[in-house]
């Protein structure tokens, strides 16, 4: 099991405490400090002793740093790895079921659990991923949620679900398939890495499969808060084009860019009359087309002045 950790100390403990409590008991925690503060790693690894902790010298992104926690633990011959967002607390059986299921379906290249967003009381259940390529768009849909007007469609096989692509928040990779298709591409550094590995998954053959005796509560967006939530409008806009413009076929790629930009220029009219944060938000968005534009892919170097930013 691998948690990356670059901020929020009491999200990450509760997500280490969530996963004493584990049914499954043939496993290993590994907590990846991803260019974290100085002292936390020190002071989880005190706290949580039975968990081996790596500590990077500065930030990856999310791509970066689990990738760096994947080359570890295949090195140490895993021969499943489930990466965990900080902000992600286990029910007890959830590695379990997803073990076991990757084990009856040898096809699976990625499983994911049932996904509660948002706090407990007002939880919304998701986690079957959906590609649409005419709209340029990705959703998570719940179990059973009618999906007739979507290109594609997910389907139940013997008490799992098989769809396009899992949630990185919660993701049970089967080493041999990693070892075929490659880790994260680190060139998205942040949002639609988990949704291209898994394109590059499905299109080498294997499957995505959605477990839902398994289940995480997930706050979302925990480490992008104030004034970083306008790197998720950067990264998702430029993120958005670098996926789509590589996946999209030919027919699909003229109609893919109208939708985008269109998308785009809308925000144009409607940002600025919400104010600073609107203005900034926009701002941000202009700056991830324009690098997807101008080919700076990885960390973006332009969104320095975004945490200043008072939203």
């Amino acid at each position: 099991m691998l948690v990356l950790h670059w901020r929020g100390m009491e999200k990450t403990r509760r997500c280490l405490t969530s996963l004493r409590a584990r049914s499954y008991q043939n496993s290993h925690v590994l907590l990846v400090a991803n260019g974290s503060p100085d002292g936390d790693s020190a002071q989880l690894a005190t706290e949580f002793p039975e968990v081996e902790v790596l500590t990077l010298d500065r930030n990856y992104g999310f791509a970066g740093g689990c990738n760096r926690g994947m080359e570890k633990a295949l090195a140490d011959q895993a021969d499943f790895i489930w990466l965990l967002n900080n902000d992600a607390i286990a029910k007890p059986e959830s590695i379990e079921h997803l073990v076991k299921a990757a084990i009856a379906n040898p096809e699976a290249g990625a499983l994911g659990a049932i996904v509660l967003e948002g706090h407990s009381s007002t939880a919304e259940e998701a986690g079957l991923g959906e590609i649409n390529f005419k709209k340029a768009k990705t959703y998570l849909r719940k179990t059973g949620q009618d999906k007739s007007s979507s290109q594609t469609s997910s389907k139940q096989e013997s008490g799992v679900y098989s769809c396009s692509w899992l949630s990185g928040s919660n993701l049970l990779l089967r080493s041999s398939a990693l070892s075929k298709v490659g880790l994260f591409d680190e060139r998205y550094y942040l949002y639609f890495e988990d949704v291209e590995l898994c394109k590059r998954l499905t299109d080498a053959g294997f499957k995505c499969l959605l477990v839902p005796g398994s289940t995480i509560e997930h706050e979302g967006n925990a480490s992008t808060q104030g004034g970083l939530s306008l790197w998720r409008s950067y990264y998702h806009s430029r993120n958005r084009l670098l996926f789509f413009m590589q996946y999209c076929s030919p027919s699909q790629r003229p109609i893919a860019l109208l939708s985008i930009w269109g998308h785009f220029i809308k925000h144009c009219f409607t940002l600025p009359l919400r104010g600073k944060a609107g203005r900034a938000r926009l701002k941000a968005e202009w700056l991830g087309l324009n690098d997807y534009y101008s080919k700076r892919l990885g960390p973006a170097t332009c969104l320095d002045w975004c945490e200043s930013v008072k939203l």
